[in-house]
C-alpha cells in the first residue's frame, strides 16, 4: 500500500487506496486510535469516521483532508459510537454529520458517560504509568506504553472535547450519490457495537469496515455480539470487494475478514468448552493464546475476550 508521505501527521499515514480514496491509518499511541478514511466524491468530500480519540488528532485528519483534495470537508460519517471513531467530530463544524440513529443516541449518551468518568478519575494515567514501570514483560510493557499515550492525549484533551452528534440519522442504509462515485453506506446490526455501520464504494470494490474488522490485532468483543458478528462477516464476505479498511490495524484484502471470522468462532468455542470446568474465570487466566494470533497486537484482550464471553454463557444458563 502506498504511504502519501507529505501528508503525514503526527497521528497517522496516509494510504493511498485508489484514485480519490485515502485511509488514514492510525499510529499507536498518539490519541489517534483508530482508522478513518477519506473519500473525493467529486463534488463533495467524504470522511468516514473522525477516527480520533482527542479533537487534536480529529482537527489533523480535517486539515489532512482539505489538503488532499482542496476543498472544505462536506460530510462525516460515523460507524458507530466509540469515542475513538467520534472524538474527532468537533472539528468538523461545517460538515454534514451522518450516522445511523442508534449511533447518534449512544455516542450522546457514552460520550457524556466517559468524559464524567476520566474528570472524576484524574489518577487513572498515573495508576498505568505505574504498572507500565513495574511490568517486566516486553510484550505487556509496549501494550501499556501505547495505552499511556493515549490515555495522556485524552487527559489533555478532556476539557475541550465537546460531543458533537450527527445533525442527519438514518436506518438500514444510505446511499451517496457524487458525481464522481457513488458510498453506499449500510447498518450491519450488533457485531462489535450494537450499531456498526459501513461503507462501500461499488465503483471501485473498496470497503471501509471499521471495528467490525480488526487486522492482526485482537478485537474488542465487550460491547457487541459475537455470534451476530460472525453472521455479520459472513454478509460482508458475500461484497464484491477486493481492498478493505478496518477499524483497526493496516489496510487488508478479504482474507483478512476470514481470519477474524476464524478467531471469533475458536473464541467462542473455547469460552463454551471453559464453562464446562469448575472454575472457567481461572481458567480462562491460565488459556495461552492459538498460535495463530501469538503476533497479534493487543494481545491482553483475549484473555478479557474469553472472560466476558463467559459472564455471557453463564448469565444465559
Amino acid at each position: 500500500m502506498t504511504v502519501v508521505s507529505s501528508l503525514e501527521s503526527p497521528f497517522f499515514t496516509v494510504d493511498f487506496i485508489a484514485d480519490g480514496i485515502y485511509a488514514a491509518i492510525a499510529k499507536p499511541g498518539t490519541g489517534a486510535m483508530a482508522n478513518a478514511g477519506i473519500i473525493d466524491l467529486g463534488d463533495r468530500t467524504l470522511v468516514f469516521d473522525t477516527t480520533m480519540y482527542t479533537p487534536q488528532a480529529g482537527q489533523a485528519l480535517h486539515n489532512t483532508a482539505v489538503q488532499l483534495f482542496d476543498r472544505p470537508v462536506s460530510l462525516v460519517i460515523n460507524s458507530h459510537f466509540h469515542l475513538d471513531h467520534v472524538g474527532g467530530n468537533q472539528s468538523f463544524p461545517n460538515a454534514v454529520m451522518i450516522s445511523t440513529d442508534q449511533t447518534r443516541t449512544l455516542m450522546l449518551e457514552r460520550t457524556q458517560q466517559f468524559l464524567s468518568f476520566a474528570l472524576a478519575h484524574p489518577e487513572y494515567p498515573e495508576s498505568v504509568k505505574a504498572s507500565l514501570e513495574q511490568e517486566t514483560d516486553e510484550r505487556r510493557r509496549q501494550e501499556l506504553s501505547i495505552q499511556l499515550g493515549d490515555l495522556l492525549a485524552m487527559d489533555a484533551a478532556l476539557l475541550t472535547l465537546v460531543p458533537s452528534p450527527a445533525t442527519i440519522s438514518y436506518d438500514g442504509s444510505l446511499t451517496l450519490h457524487g458525481s464522481k462515485r457513488t458510498a453506499v453506506l449500510s447498518a450491519m446490526g450488533n457485531g462489535h457495537s450494537p450499531c456498526d455501520a459501513v461503507l462501500y464504494l461499488p465503483g471501485e470494490e473498496v470497503l471501509f469496515a471499521a471495528d467490525l474488522l480488526f487486522v492482526h490485532s485482537h478485537p474488542s468483543v465487550q460491547s457487541g455480539n459475537v455470534s451476530e458478528w460472525i453472521h455479520i462477516l459472513d454478509r460482508l464476505g458475500q461484497e464484491a470487494f477486493h481492498t478493505v479498511v478496518p477499524g483497526h490495524g493496516p489496510v487488508a484484502d478479504k482474507q483478512a475478514l476470514q481470519s477474524l471470522q476464524t478467531y471469533l468462532t475458536e473464541l467462542l468455542a473455547q469460552a463454551r468448552l471453559l464453562s464446562e470446568q469448575q472454575d472457567p474465570l481461572e481458567a480462562a487466566s491460565c488459556t495461552p493464546i492459538p498460535d495463530a494470533y501469538q503476533t497479534w497486537t493487543l494481545d491482553s484482550l483475549y484473555e478479557r475476550n474469553l472472560k466476558h464471553l463467559l459472564h455471557q454463557l453463564q448469565s444465559n444458563e
